[in-house]
Order: C-alpha cells, then sequence, then structure tokens
C-alpha cells in the first residue's frame, strides 16, 4: 500500500487555503492558524521560499508567481528521477 507525500499534500493543502480566500495580494492577506502539524512545517517551509508572505501586520498571502514555479520545479525532479530509475531497471535488465 503506498503512503502519500505528506509534504507536497500539506504544502498544497496550504496553499489552497489562501487561494479560496483569495488572499493572493498584499491588499487581500488573512490571518493564518495552522489546523496540524503537518500543515505548521509545510507554512514554514513557503514562508522561507517566499511562497507565502507577510503583509507585516499579521497577514498572510500567496505569491501565485512564485508558487507556480515551487510546483513546476517539483515536477521536474519527479520526471527526472522516475526516467533515472528506469533507465537503472532498463540497465539491470539488459546485464
Amino acid at each position: 500500500m503506498a503512503i502519500p507525500p505528506v509534504r507536497p499534500v500539506a504544502e498544497r493543502k496550504v496553499a489552497a487555503h489562501f487561494l479560496e480566500a483569495g488572499a493572493v495580494s498584499m491588499a487581500d492577506a488573512i490571518p493564518f492558524v495552522p489546523i496540524t502539524l503537518s500543515r505548521q512545517r509545510a507554512f514554514e517551509r513557503l514562508k522561507g521560499v517566499d511562497v507565502v508572505k507577510t503583509n507585516g501586520k499579521g497577514g498572510w498571502y500567496l505569491d501565485e508567481a512564485v508558487w507556480s514555479e515551487r510546483r513546476s520545479n517539483r515536477r521536474t525532479r519527479v520526471v527526472f528521477a522516475m526516467l533515472a530509475v528506469a533507465a537503472a531497471g532498463a540497465f539491470a535488465a539488459l546485464r
């Protein structure tokens, strides 16, 4: 049974919270209180890479451009990892 990747799932849920609330600019910033430890960690990670930014008054908002770039980079890394595993499997099968 496969276990879903906790980090990306938690990050998507945090991002979805801001997107659903329409908090995508400094003017639309909202307070955020994570409901689980995994979402707290995801929120901290997203703050650290400037996906989630503050308005300086206790409100937070999602920078959509940075979020899209982060997701694109993650997909690229996954594709390359899958290709590496496939190449290693093909190499092992040919030996």
